[in-house]
């Protein structure tokens, strides 16, 4: 699971005109419903835990790196959170360590509670047929079909007019996405001058959703980073793709073809060095494509 409280939007099932079929199907459709609704709410407290403690938990993810995300990731999410507390023992006061062990005690009964409901709802995505790609398979950027924070269109040819572009995705509740938002914008300036570019993508702004979108707006306006942001249309491999996300903020570096570049960038970039490491890495992707 990820960080945000994503909700996917089941296909319909095709009805026959028995009206006792179609009650079946409509009660099976309220309850999945509901269950929906019921994980984003234990997923909301598992963000409020994080948040209530936030000062502390930046020290974890800073720990985050790919592969600690991919060990853990059929794991639970309790687990992934468990690892980078123990990563982070030595540079957490003892009473530091215990709050955050406790938070993921907390996070852990939230987890077996959406683990349940996920079961109720046929196992979510992990039992359909081609189900989303993690980051670590996946080859080429997800195809999408959706719109930028001004209403505006965006498909894949974003990335077609600029040698290598860095991928941002982030949420709205998210501290340390927040927080590097001014160095994003920072790095979008600096690389635009070798024919780079930064795009964010708010994992749950949908197509439509405007009270997030607006939301959105204003946290980047107050941060200052005027690079282009998108929504997620529904139904979107883009949309699946994201609900494999194990950390936020996560990036990726994608080329004018649409490739995957390189393994994703985990973590914040707001501290210098790790600013420093991804420019060099930019800088270094794009001159050896000249």
């Amino acid at each position: 699971m990820t960080l945000t409280a994503c909700s996917k939007e089941n296909k319909k099932d095709n009805m026959n005109s028995n009206p006792s079929s179609v009650e079946k199907a409509q009660s099976n459709s309220n309850k999945t419903d509901d269950n929906k609704a019921k994980i984003d709410e234990l997923m909301k407290k598992q963000n409020d835990i994080l948040a209530s403690h936030d000062k502390q938990w930046q020290v974890a993810f800073s720990k985050a790196d790919k592969s600690s995300a991919e060990d853990n990731k059929d794991k639970g999410y309790d687990k992934y959170l468990a690892d980078l507390v123990e990563k982070a023992k030595d540079e957490l006061s003892k009473e530091d360590y215990e709050i955050l062990t406790k938070d993921v005690e907390e996070i852990a009964k939230l987890e077996e509670e959406i683990t349940k409901l996920k079961a109720g709802n046929g196992g979510e995505s992990n039992k359909k047929e081609g189900g989303a790609v993690s980051t670590k398979e996946l080859k080429k950027f997800p195809e999408f079909n959706s719109k930028d924070f001004d209403g505006k269109g965006v498909t894949k040819d974003i990335f077609k007019n600029k040698k290598l572009t860095l991928v941002n995705f982030w949420f709205n509740g998210c501290a340390p996405c927040v927080g590097e938002l001014p160095k994003l914008q920072q790095l979008n300036d600096e690389i635009e001058k070798m024919g780079g570019q930064v795009i964010g993508i708010n994992s749950e702004a949908k197509v439509g959703d405007e009270d997030t979108i607006n939301e959105a707006k204003k946290i980047l306006e107050k941060q200052g980073a005027k690079y282009k942001n998108i929504a997620i249309d529904k139904d979107s491999e883009l949309e699946k793709y994201t609900e494999t996300i194990m950390s936020y903020p996560t990036s990726i570096l994608v080329d004018s073809e649409g490739n995957i570049v390189g393994d994703p960038i985990v973590g914040a970039i707001d501290k210098e060095d790790k600013y420093k490491e991804v420019k060099e890495m930019i800088e270094k992707i794009i001159k050896d494509k000249m």
